[in-house]
């Protein structure tokens, strides 16, 4: 079956779940929130129960509802091709109203697949009436190539293919942008060094070059981890080998000192698999050598609406530095292009965890870990406000 659920859009929603019935005929199936058990009401065609271990506790109240109508949406499966790469996805195309704006999604950093065919920023978009292209990175689901390898002119070359795809369809996109979130804000802004596009929405992408992302990326972990000040110098020597060192046994046996000191002290949970060598070799490969990229051209040079959203809390891409860069190089007349937002409380996957919040009167609810609604709404703003949507 298929499970939606809207508060969570878009990293959570929308995805189908394997469903158990034991022989009691209690029903199990995972939701975003936990595991719900459920008994059925035939009489009534309604089914109840709760999410198990949860305090307070969620409880679930379902009833049946009658097929749904027909879609007012085509999702067309699509290859794109880049020389010898094959890329494959989906294309979501409204029936009404429909734009002839269109957006590529592009995700962040790592070699996931991701559901092309339910991505939600789709989900949300085409409700607009902007259709939205969403494919699997080089290597990832359908697409040929290899991940572990690519670097990011390799995926901006990707998204380029994508572009020019759509804007030779046959619906005849006049408007042709893209949603990078994370580390795709990189790769969408080193695609644009290559190519036009019409507007650029980043969620959460830096601003910043990839040291200095990762420079920053480690000075604020530091703090939200609330590790030893101790750890600050070999936070520091380690981020500066993943760039500087070269490829031979003594560096690597450094970087293996580094790793157990990192693992004794706690910051090892600030690195990701891809920035530890497997080998002296493997030095030269790591992750930010692939990828090492400074937007700054990219972004004086952008002369079209661009839209960058970040979490108030995020410790890996932090907004005020990131902020101060964009508003630093969209000057003068191109300042009317920039517009930037602080989604409140949130961290890097615009996510807000769960809490008791205190009101002004005294009262007091229990906010549930969700994706923050202002996602959604910042990002319907910014296409109203640049008519790439209707106004009413």
């Amino acid at each position: 079956s298929m499970q939606v659920m809207e508060e969570w859009h878009p990293q959570f929603g929308e995805f189908v779940l394997p469903v158990e019935i034991d022989s009691l005929g209690l029903i199990r199936f995972n939701t975003g929130l936990g595991k719900a058990v459920m008994r059925v009401d035939k009489t009534s065609l309604e089914m109840i129960g709760e999410l198990e271990g949860l305090v307070p506790t969620i409880y679930v109240h379902l009833k049946k509802v009658p097929q749904p109508p027909a879609p007012d949406y085509n999702t067309e499966e699509v290859s794109m091709t880049n020389g010898a790469i094959m890329l494959k996805g989906h294309l979501h195309v409204p029936n009404a109203p429909r734009t002839k704006n269109a957006i590529v999604i592009v995700g962040g950093r790592g070699c996931y697949a991701g559901s092309t065919k339910y991505d939600l920023y789709a989900k949300l978009f085409r409700k607009y009436g902007i259709s939205v292209l969403s494919y699997n990175k080089r290597g990832t689901g359908g697409s040929t190539g290899d991940c572990n390898e690519a670097t990011i002119d390799d995926l901006a070359s990707d998204l380029k293919a994508c572009r020019e795809f759509l804007a030779n369809h046959k619906n005849e996109y006049e408007k042709i942008g893209v949603l990078g979130s994370s580390a795709g804000g990189w790769v969408m802004l080193r695609a644009a060094e290559m190519t036009d596009f019409s507007f650029l929405i980043s969620v959460v992408g830096p601003a910043t070059s990839v040291r200095e992302q990762q420079l920053q990326s480690m000075e604020y972990g530091l703090d939200f981890y609330k590790l030893p000040e101790s750890a600050k110098d070999q936070i520091l020597e380690y981020t500066n080998l993943m760039f500087d060192a070269k490829p031979n046994q003594r560096n690597y046996d450094r970087f293996n000192a580094l790793i157990k000191e990192a693992e004794s002290i706690g910051w090892k949970e600030l690195l990701d698999d891809t920035d530890i060598p497997s080998s002296p070799e493997g030095i030269a490969d790591l992750w930010v050598r692939r990828h090492d990229f400074d937007p700054k051209n990219s972004l004086a040079q952008f002369s079209n609406p661009y839209l960058a959203l970040y979490g108030e809390i995020d410790w890996i891409v932090p907004y005020k530095e990131n902020i101060r860069q964009l508003e630093s190089l969209f000057k003068g007349d191109r300042s009317e292009f920039l517009h930037t937002e602080v989604i409140r409380n949130a961290e890097h996957g615009t996510e807000v965890k769960e809490d008791y919040v205190e009101l002004s009167d005294k009262h007091s609810y229990w906010r549930f870990f969700r994706i923050s609604p202002q996602v959604q709404i910042e990002l319907i703003a910014f296409l109203k406000r640049n008519n790439l949507i209707s106004r009413e």
